[in-house]
């Protein structure tokens, strides 16, 4: 059913905004079905935070689970947020499994995310928690930023205390600021 998209893509838009969305609108190119199961073509879901900052999240399709219709998986799952007026983030994944029963996202096959401030952090997976507002990756992160390079093992970030924590064999290398 269309409403239970619908419950899957507002959970999407608070998993990637991390609260609330104060509005919400989905499109997508037409409604299908996988084996048993529904299937929407080219979501894009638009709206914006509880402050007004817009978000666009879109994805080459979502796949609704017919035996369980709280999970769905999305291909090639885009977002682009507004953080503030000046401020931006883009996260990219090849793939991603929600659960709305559990509030678990699962992302696969490659995260990449940039920020307008020059940071960029790629990884394999990652596991966000809506109910507690956490994301944790177990596989090597590694990433560049105007200071340098960093690489560690893990991440754990804490979106409720505004923390990112690197751990195993967490290395950084900073750029001099050389004049030439």
């Amino acid at each position: 059913s269309l409403g239970a998209f619908l419950i899957i893509a507002a959970v999407l838009a608070f998993f990637f905004v991390g609260r609330a969305p104060r509005q919400l609108s989905l499109t997508y190119e037409k409604l299908g079905h996988v084996k048993d199961d529904l299937s929407m073509v080219k979501p894009r879901l638009t709206g914006a935070d509880t402050k007004g900052n817009p978000f666009v999240i879109t994805a080459d399709m979502a796949v609704q689970d017919a035996k369980n219709p709280k999970r769905a998986t999305l291909r090639n799952i885009d977002a682009d947020l507004a953080l503030d007026k000046t401020t931006w983030l883009n996260a990219r994944a090849r793939s991603g499994t929600v659960d709305m029963g559990t509030g678990q996202l699962e992302l696969a096959g490659g995260i990449d995310l940039f920020t307008d401030s020059g940071y960029e952090l790629h990884t394999e997976s990652a596991s966000m928690n809506l109910k507690q507002n956490i994301v944790h990756g177990h596989q090597q992160v590694t990433g560049q930023g105007p200071d340098g390079k960093l690489s560690a093992d893990s991440f754990h970030a804490d979106r409720n205390a505004g923390l990112l924590t690197l751990s195993g064999h967490v290395r950084m290398q900073f750029v001099g600021s050389s004049k030439s």
